[in-house]
């Protein structure tokens, strides 16, 4: 049998009905596999994050040119995805109508950079410069993807000494909305919003939204900054109550019924960031990616459901590293095989965090540092020989690239998009 169809549709029908046609085909198929990033100038993946607030904080980052600068920099190196992060807190760094610009409101901050970068950012938004657009035109130029990444909690809890990082960071959105605060077992605000409830939920995912209206490549949601997710709240403990017919609230954070509750949340919500990413592949004419980056030793009782989010398709790259200062061991091999098993194409990366020591600068330390009391802290990161070293373990573990989290090394950059030789045996 053969279709007919009618010869006298007008062309602007044609044209719309071609249009959702495209846009339905491009929907359907391009949400049901992973679509790994390639290499770039070499073997393997190499991905570079930027935190999006401490070259702003320093004073390194001034002008919409600083940033472009910044990411050519990259140029020669085998980086071949660049994430920039668009949240401190529960605030941004990019004009959005979601949620306020970092230190939006606030008049007296606790360190000097935190007004450098509060201030730059006002400036740079009447100026029109769109921090998050700028970025990702010069990762096109410069052959690079660019996914805005989301810190997927990082609210600071206020304290008596020194509330300045939660007036800061915050939002608005955070304040006014203590009820969906994560809670302990005994009610106590545990500073954290929670993903157990939809609020919350709609709320990130506007931000994510008024990302992907961008020209980006995708989205990294970052679930080592900072757990957790989720605690004792009013539709946890009911869920509980329900399925296992106890009250959850004597038992331990960690007990393994917990998690597959807490997953229940969360795959909704990574499904959400999935949608919001089709229907902007739709618009843009291109997938746009999803990736997630988790600790290897709680992802499960924070919710994260790896197997069923990799079978799903939802994830293009998983970074798999550790919520500690860098330097942290782990065998990747099983969650390589867990990505393989799923057969969707999500690539598997050893998640690096350069800095092995050291702390963030404090508002008293700020002080005296600026009273010529003391020196600035010191931070080691891990050297060029020890990235090498290691990551010749991570691909023979099946790694198909490296994720650098604090670290501007291009020397690290270039070297780890090849497998480095094994070292020599004495």
């Amino acid at each position: 049998m053969s279709l007919r169809f009618p010869l006298r549709l007008p062309a602007g029908a044609l044209f719309v009905a071609a249009a959702a046609a495209a846009a339905l085909f491009l929907s359907l198929t391009l949400s049901s596999a992973a679509a790994s990033p390639p290499p770039r100038h070499g073997t393997k993946l190499v991905i570079v994050n930027d935190d999006g607030f401490s070259a702003f904080f320093s004073g390194r980052y001034q002008s919409a040119d600083d940033l472009r600068q910044q990411v050519a920099s990259y140029g020669d190196t085998s980086v071949a995805v660049f994430e920039w992060c668009i949240t401190s807190g529960s605030r941004v760094n990019f004009p959005t109508t979601a949620a306020e610009l970092v230190g939006a409101g606030v008049t007296d901050f606790g360190r000097r950079g935190d007004q450098l970068a509060a201030e730059t950012f006002r400036r740079l938004a009447a100026e029109g410069v769109d921090t998050l657009s700028v970025v990702a035109q010069a990762c096109r130029a410069n052959g690079m993807l660019c996914y805005a990444t989301m810190r997927m909690n990082g609210d600071y809890a206020p304290s008596p000494k020194d509330d300045s990082l939660s007036r800061q960071f915050n939002s608005d959105f955070w304040r006014a909305h203590p009820e969906l605060r994560v809670r302990g077992p005994k009610g106590e605000d545990r500073t954290k919003l929670s993903y157990a409830y939809p609020e919350v939920r709609a709320f990130k995912l506007a931000i994510l939204r008024e990302a992907a209206a961008r020209d980006i490549d995708g989205i990294n949601l970052d679930f080592l900054r900072h757990p957790p997710f989720f605690g004792f709240e009013e539709p946890l403990v009911k869920l509980f109550q329900e399925k296992h017919g106890v009250d959850p609230r004597p038992l331990p954070v960690t007990d393994p019924r917990w998690g597959p509750l807490r997953a229940e949340f969360m795959t909704t919500f990574v499904r959400d960031t999935r949608n919001l990413l089709d229907a902007a592949s739709a618009k843009h004419g291109r997938r746009l990616g999803l990736s997630a980056r988790i600790d290897h030793r709680e992802y499960a009782v924070l919710g994260c459901d790896l197997a069923t989010w990799l079978k799903a398709g939802l994830l293009d790259y998983l970074v798999i590293g550790q919520r500690t200062l860098g330097g942290y061991e782990f065998d990747l091999a099983p969650f390589v095989q867990l990505a393989r098993d799923a057969g969707t194409g999500c690539a598997v990366l050893f998640g690096e965090e350069g800095i092995v020591s050291g702390h963030d600068l404090t508002a008293a330390e700020d002080q005296l540092i600026k009273a010529g009391k003391m020196a600035a802290p010191e931070r080691d990161s891990l050297t060029l020989a020890q990235y090498q070293a290691r990551a010749t373990r991570w691909y023979a573990a099946g790694a198909d690239g490296v994720h650098l989290f604090n670290e501007n090394n291009r020397a690290v950059m270039r070297a780890l998009g090849t497998v480095p030789p094994s070292p020599a045996r004495p």
